[in-house]
């Protein structure tokens, strides 16, 4: 009685029409050639050649899906930002010893300039590209000009003139810009509300975020190749940017990547009917939220690879078929004829 139930719960746009487009597609296209095969050569012959000609297809398929995987298709688990811990560490106070290592060297409050500290020494028209509550990760997105009329990016700004870089200030750790956070502020997002913390997104303020660990770059192998004549025809130290992507090719495993994202509560405000929305406004009394996140890489060609072996085994084992059959059809044609009553 349980297959009633299922043959009942059948629908039949999503669930039988695709069968049915499915039959319909292989008695189509590989049935049709493999009736044409079979009345040429026989239904057994016929059938190995289409099957070897099918793998051999799939196997060319599977190959272009496994360097680039489908939109639609075999395709793996894409690349994530999985939660490791939420560090809660309180305004004004010393904040509790975090339970995972890599967060004991997180810059926190007094160990980095503020926003408003930054804009000041910047000068020019550093002010006017921000939002009315910018954090350090929009002054690194920001292009602006000083006073002395020279166009430099904010995270030139920063590594210059406050040595916000991965090897001084920042211990090891890396301010992303607000156009590179967007991908660890959404898995913030989810994960803060999936655990409770915060209701919904609109309660809190999203303030910097990190990054450390993961494959090196080539800033880090390379320091000499990153600059003004990176993108000329014949850049800086060229042999160590070769070798550098030989063994970003070649490598196989990679280091742990990590995320932190850092949250504020916002004061509460009503909004008034007919009104654009409030502006967020940070409760500077409200305790700093650190979402720590590690990086799956995922495993997104697994499964074309997977498939590449399968039709490719498939495949090659109906050639060998093929080729054994045709060994012994030449030896039969060899043998020499024997005699009636010899």
């Amino acid at each position: 009685m349980g297959g009633v139930h299922v043959i009942a719960g059948l629908d039949w746009d999503i669930a039988i029409r695709g069968i049915l487009v499915v039959l319909v597609g292989v008695v189509v296209l590989p049935g049709s050639v493999y009736l044409l095969l079979g009345t040429n050569l026989g239904a057994r012959l016929g059938f190995s050649v289409a099957a070897a000609g099918l793998f051999g297809f799939l196997t060319i398929l599977t190959a272009v899906w496994w360097i680039q995987p489908p939109g639609i298709g075999p395709m793996g688990r894409m690349p994530s930002w999985r939660p490791v811990e939420i560090w809660v560490t309180p305004a004004g106070e010393e904040p509790s010893a975090p339970l995972t290592p890599v967060l004991e060297t997180l810059p926190l409050g007094d160990a980095l300039p503020s926003a408003s500290e930054v804009i000041a020494t910047a000068g020019g028209d550093l002010a006017d590209q921000l939002p009315s509550t910018p954090t350090l990760g929009d002054i690194a997105a920001a292009e602006f000009t000083n006073d002395a009329g020279v166009t430099m990016s904010g995270e030139e700004l920063l590594r210059t003139e406050f040595q916000l870089t991965k090897d001084e200030a920042l211990d090891g750790w890396r301010l992303l810009s607000t156009a590179d956070a967007g991908e660890p502020q959404t898995a913030a997002d989810a994960i803060l509300v999936e655990q409770g913390y915060f209701g919904a997104a609109t309660e809190y303020k999203k303030l910097d975020v990190f990054e450390t660990g993961g494959n090196p770059t080539l800033e880090d192998d390379c320091p000499q190749a990153v600059g003004e004549r990176e993108k000329v025809l014949i850049p800086e130290d060229w042999p160590c940017r070769v070798w550098a992507r030989i063994r970003k090719t070649f490598r196989l495993t990679a280091p742990p990547q990590y995320a932190v994202v850092q949250v504020q509560a916002v004061i509460p405000q009503e909004a008034v009917a007919g009104e654009p929305p409030p502006t967020p406004k940070v409760d500077e009394g409200a305790p700093i939220v650190n979402v720590l996140m590690v990086r799956d890489q995922g495993n997104v060609r697994a499964k074309p690879a997977l498939w590449f072996f399968i039709c490719a085994s498939l495949f090659v084992f109906f050639v060998l078929l093929l080729h054994f059959r045709d060994k012994k059809a030449w030896e039969n044609r060899e043998q020499k004829p024997v005699k009636a009553g010899a």
